[in-house]
């Protein structure tokens, strides 16, 4: 299991979507009020995406012996990711649109987050499919 090089990237992924709560993924500066920072918690919805992306990865390191669903949970973790990075896209482009209220919206760091974790979960998904060939490939020879 923790030789897997696949477990690296699930645990990578893991930490990446831990991360979205503490590094901001946008900052917004309004006229009249200070700099408000956006990270992960500030939404509901990119909240639970980000808690399923996170278990998504964690359960999928202990799934070890049944690699088909291993593949399966990675690939679902991988689009939990990639909606929670339209999420924060949205979030701040809506701010960039207001025109009256906000002085400047601009993306910060945590933005690449979503991006390292479907990279993550793309190459443990592609390690996992290597595994699977070569386990049939060895079934095929006895």
């Amino acid at each position: 299991m923790i030789q897997r090089i696949q477990t690296l990237y699930l645990l990578l992924a893991a930490c990446c979507g831990v991360l979205t709560w503490i590094i901001p993924f946008g900052k917004v500066e309004w006229l009249q009020q200070p700099l408000t920072t956006y990270v992960a918690n500030d939404s509901f919805w990119l909240t639970l995406l980000m808690i399923l992306a996170i278990l998504l990865a964690i359960i999928a390191i202990f799934l070890f012996k049944n690699r088909p669903l291993q593949f399966r949970l990675t690939i679902f973790g991988l689009l939990a990711s990639l909606a929670a990075l339209i999420l924060e896209y949205r979030m701040i482009h809506l701010h960039q649109q207001e025109t009256t209220l906000v002085q400047r919206a601009y993306y910060w760091i945590g933005i690449a987050l979503p991006v390292m974790m479907m990279l993550f979960f793309l190459l443990a998904a592609r390690s996992i499919r290597k595994d699977e060939k070569l386990v049939r490939s060895v079934d095929r020879l006895r």
